[in-house]
């Protein structure tokens, strides 16, 4: 492919990723599934500009003089994206019969204004230096302090891939081993004792141990929340917000579960059947099949009022705005809105008093987002405790120490709170509670 045809590639996957609400590793993969014919090269470099222009896209809209809900097009990010990387963008928008239109008067006279200028600008605001929304600045700058610059920028920086070892299996090094004969490079995770980590953009589908179900995608601060359920063979847990089941898999794995080497029960949860459906494939892998029970919730629900009071673990990984996956998903910073946030946090409420019915005295009810907002994490489980004395919270810290056999904790306070520039990780919030009556 020729530049000018790259670039109208970029164009075309920016617009569908701005229209749509799939994913954008999902919209980007079926475009180049639907063209073979596109080489290697052509593939990274248009990737690298639709995800560049994804986590500059801040820092681009403040050099085009847009702050607030007016967006710019696409074709004047991509253009101005070019220009302060010191190319010839005008010469790109050639006209040609795969390349982007000619620019109009007004893209002609963004060119000339930003030419010469670079990215990052001494007088450009913390919120645009952020690479986030003027809103959201205002709520993660005072949580950060100091450090809210560097933080956002690791949340901006792409992600890894970590991969966690099914040890009922096979242990670390085995998996090591298996992914270096396909050629894939992996390493320990620092943080949890499950993990591998390896190259971002790794066809892990494609290796014998994917395909056994030696190694499950998780990121490691989702690795570290299944451990701090505290599963164990005998017990009744519930991972109350399963999705596709990812930390389901983890806790059956703790839970010794695979092969019947347990007399515990699990039971995984969600409101969308759908979603549940989907983590046939990877039950089928692990071996977990006809171990793993499932249930979809209901406003109407029998199954809740018959297992009241039955578990000693109830997890809810709660939907929530998925700040802290921003380093995977860097498109969710636009799509994020003031009303989405109200929304999100009244299903967490929600969730977490269906959720906690659920837990026998003794128990726990553990609760986790992939967010950084305090208005997600702290002031939800504060808001929580208050209407459900029966509840109180187990600091981290013992936590941890009953998890990873006295290892001090990364943190000090109630809460675990997890960070890319802390910890490597996304971020990640996890309180743990214990019913007392």
């Amino acid at each position: 492919m020729l530049p000018a045809a790259r670039t109208e590639a970029a164009i075309y996957l920016l617009g569908k990723i701005a229209q749509e609400r799939r994913a954008a590793d999902d919209i980007v993969r079926a475009w180049f599934q639907a063209r073979r014919f596109v080489g290697s090269k052509d593939r990274r470099d248009i990737r690298e500009r639709v995800y560049g222009v994804l986590r500059r896209i801040n820092r681009l809209d403040w050099h085009l003089g847009f702050e607030g809900p007016q967006q710019p097009t696409v074709r004047e990010r991509v253009l101005a994206d070019l220009m302060l990387e010191g190319e010839d963008g005008p010469a790109l928008f050639d006209g040609s019969p795969h390349g982007p239109k000619p620019l109009n008067e007004a893209e002609q006279a963004i060119a000339e204004r930003l030419k010469g200028k670079t990215l990052n600008d001494p007088t450009m605001p913390a919120f645009a230096q952020a690479e986030i929304p003027k809103w959201l600045a205002a709520k993660l700058e005072p949580l950060f302090g100091t450090a809210f610059l560097r933080e956002m920028a690791a949340l901006n920086e792409p992600a890894p891939m970590d991969l966690r070892v099914a040890l009922a299996r096979v242990t670390r090094a085995q998996a090591q081993q298996a992914l270096n004969k396909s050629g894939v490079k992996a390493k320990y995770t620092p943080l949890s004792p499950l993990g591998l980590r390896i190259d971002a953009h790794t066809d892990i589908a494609r290796t014998p141990a994917f395909k056994k179900g030696l190694v499950e995608v998780q990121d490691e601060g989702s690795q570290l929340l299944s451990l701090l359920v505290g599963a164990k063979p005998s017990m009744a847990v519930v991972d109350y917000c399963a999705g596709a089941g990812g930390k389901t898999l983890a806790i059956a794995d703790r839970m010794g579960l695979q092969g019947g080497h347990s007399a515990g029960r699990l039971v995984a949860c969600d409101i969308d059947e759908a979603r549940l459906t989907r983590m046939d494939r990877r039950l089928h892998r692990a071996r977990l099949n006809d171990l793993v029970e499932r249930h979809v919730l209901g406003s109407d629900d029998i199954w809740a009022e018959t297992n009241a009071g039955q578990f000693d673990r109830v997890l809810v990984d709660a939907p929530c705005t998925g700040s802290g996956t921003w380093r995977r998903h860097p498109e969710q910073k636009k799509r994020l809105t003031e009303d989405r946030l109200a929304e999100l946090m009244a299903a967490q409420t929600q969730v977490l008093n269906g959720a906690a019915a659920l837990v026998k005295a003794g128990g726990r009810l553990i609760y986790a987002t992939c967010s950084l907002l305090r208005e997600e994490n702290e002031d939800r489980l504060d808001a929580f405790l208050k209407t459900h004395p029966q509840f109180k919270v187990i600091p981290m810290p013992t936590v941890w120490a009953e998890t990873f056999g006295g290892e001090p904790s990364p943190v000090d306070g109630d809460y675990l709170r997890l960070t890319p520039a802390q910890h490597g990780t996304d971020g990640f919030f996890v309180g743990v509670l214990e019913r007392h009556t």
